[in-house]
């Protein structure tokens, strides 16, 4: 399995637990794990399986497809831009249907720009 792709799922997870305000021992007690074996895929040093994406998704109240979203088709990407893609679209799906199309015109608009 790619290291990236353990990496950035590890990250997407970490982002969704820093939202959610738990510690890794907090998150390890609610899906049976230890906190070890959270730091580890956080860390991108082991891959979780299945029923403990299941679980992470449940606890940390995120769609399971978020830990996958956009994957298939990016190159690797920094730790620092992975956090902020999560952040951003955790961000979103907290908004006013009004208030996301004001967000996706400033986006369009930085896109224009960079």
């Amino acid at each position: 399995m790619s290291e990236s792709l353990k990496q950035a799922i590890g990250t997407r997870v970490q982002a969704a637990r820093r939202r959610a305000k738990l510690s890794q021992e907090a998150l390890a007690d609610r899906i049976g794990r230890t906190p070890e074996s959270i730091s580890n895929i956080e860390r991108g040093k082991q891959m979780p399986n299945v029923e403990t994406l299941v679980e992470l998704a449940r606890v940390l109240n995120v769609p399971l497809t978020d830990f996958f979203e956009g994957l298939e088709k990016r190159r690797a990407v920094s730790r620092e831009r992975a956090e902020l893609e999560a952040e951003l679209l955790e961000t979103a799906r907290q908004l006013a249907p009004r208030l996301m199309k004001v967000a996706l015109e400033q986006v369009r608009a930085l896109r224009q720009l960079g």
